[in-house]
């Protein structure tokens, strides 16, 4: 048994042939889908980036216990139960995060891994005199000004990169079994920068200053430069889909595919303008960030193109590889094997999602209920850890420390006491003129009204998501505060 898991970072379910889009080139993707399985219920649990990777590792939702972080010592964590099975496990990617305080220990778990360095803030190219910002939109820093400068032919690009060190990967392990490769590339991740050739295909026109990284705002820009960035966004996808066709065509060519599961995804979507906001993190959790592609391709293209309609989510990964090869599943698994889903049963009846201190979000497929913070605060709230680091590159800070509670919690730390951290939540950010967020929870019939622009009003139907989202809670031991927080006792 063999497995590639590629994960591409803030793929846009909508802009995938495979789930009806029309004008976006993918082709590597839709032959995937085509001589695969793909799952039209597929849902985010925790967001961002370093949450939902946590997800993929574990099988554990990580936004009821804390926000953006490391491994746990406690986790049990796929590359690890792996290698118990004498499966041998590579990581290749190009995503800084893991190499960042408040990224440690993903990369670790696995045989060996390999770094492209170059995205986003990566410290990458070292220039004591900074190289200018030029003019432009949204948002840009010195450092990714100056990583650019090595990446100017597409085969620089660290996400090509990425995939050619994966191919080559493949070719050095031509003989061997029993082994798990993950493929993580960074884009379509903003920034949307990609060559020209890839934007020419949209028909890009702009002419404005530089503009493919939208700020985290409302949308203040003109239409022209959103269609702009929708043009960047999907000739940066295109760009990237070419070089994962590289990866699936190497299969084949080594003729791997008879006895290879490969499994794509991504760890959430974002807004391009919808509702007038950019990116994602502070507004609601609205379907382009929360329902996102899933396509799993069976050695031998067993089923191929079917479609599964359960409900799944990214906690359900981690379980599925372990499952294929035949490891025993650790006992704090959240999630459950698509195995089950593939031969036509139902994984879960419902889905809960979030950021931490944000809204508790729960879907059954049909319906989408958002229920945000009643207490203006956004608390009570507590950050459990073993590692006390306070978000993307950094600890918590020193003047913290005093307020911190050490015990042990959860059944799940196998007996390993935690740091209980006071920390702030959150409610989405209204758009001007709109009503605050604070106790203001919305439902939305996501089958009839997939952009969500039309709010219901159903008490009873109100009444069953809650119970629901109070029973979901209960069973992953969700803090007793975070029940407090939302206003459900």
């Amino acid at each position: 048994m063999k497995a590639v898991f590629i994960v591409l970072d803030t793929v846009r379910r909508d802009y995938l042939a495979a789930y009806g889009n029309t004008w976006v080139k993918t082709p590597a993707l839709t032959k995937l889908s085509q001589q695969g399985i793909t799952f039209d219920n597929h849902w985010v649990g925790s967001l961002p980036c370093m949450p939902a990777r946590r997800e993929f590792m574990t099988g554990r939702h990580n936004f009821l216990f804390r926000g953006w972080g490391p491994i746990e010592p406690y986790d049990d964590v796929l590359p690890r139960e792996l290698r118990q099975r004498g499966v041998f496990s590579h990581l290749t990617t190009d995503h800084d995060h893991y190499f960042e305080t408040a990224g440690e220990n993903y990369h670790t778990a696995f045989n060996t891994w390999d770094f492209h360095r170059g995205q986003e803030h990566d410290p990458w190219v070292s220039l004591v005199d900074r190289v200018a910002i030029p003019e432009h939109l949204g948002q840009l820093s010195a450092q990714n000004t100056g990583n650019r400068i090595l990446q100017q032919r597409e085969e620089e690009f660290s996400g090509p990169r990425t995939a050619a060190s994966a191919v080559r990967w493949l070719e050095d392990n031509r003989k061997a079994d029993n082994w798990f490769l993950q493929v993580e590339i960074f884009d379509p991740h903003e920034p949307f920068y990609c060559t020209d050739k890839y934007r020419e295909m949209y028909g890009d026109t702009w002419d404005g200053p530089q503009f493919d990284w939208p700020s985290y705002d409302v949308v203040k820009e003109s239409p022209a430069a959103v269609e702009h960035i929708r043009k960047c966004y999907a000739g940066l996808l295109t760009m990237t889909d070419h070089w994962v066709g590289k990866i699936l065509t190497k299969l084949d060519e080594l003729q791997m595919l008879d006895d290879t599961m490969i499994i794509f995804t991504t760890d959430h979507g974002t807004m391009l303008a919808e509702h007038n906001y950019w990116m994602k993190l502070f507004m609601p959790l609205y379907n382009e960030i929360a329902r996102i592609p899933l396509v799993v391709r069976l050695p031998g293209a067993k089923s191929a193109g079917a479609r599964v309609s359960a409900l799944t989510q990214t906690i359900d990964i981690m379980p599925t590889f372990l499952d294929y090869f035949e490891c025993k599943r650790p006992p704090h698994v959240h999630g459950h094997s698509l195995r089950g889903a593939i031969e036509g049963g139902t994984l879960r009846q419902d889905a809960i999602l979030g950021y931490f201190g944000m809204a508790m979000n729960i879907t059954d497929g049909r319906h989408m209920y958002m229920r945000n913070p009643v207490n203006p605060d956004c608390g009570p709230l507590h950050a459990y850890t073993a590692m006390p680091v306070g978000g993307l590159n950094r600890w918590y800070p020193r003047d913290s420390h005093e307020r911190m509670e050490m015990g042990r919690y959860f059944g799940h730390t196998y007996n390993m006491p935690l740091y209980k951290i006071p920390t702030n939540g959150g409610a989405p950010r209204e758009l001007p003129g709109e009503t605050g967020y604070i106790g203001r929870h919305m439902l939305y019939d996501i089958e009839s009204d997939p952009q969500q622009l039309n709010a219901l009003k159903d008490q009873a139907l109100e009444r069953k998501f809650i119970e629901r989202m109070r029973e979901n809670m209960k069973a992953f031991e969700a803090p007793p505060e975070q029940y407090a927080r939302l206003g459900i006792g």
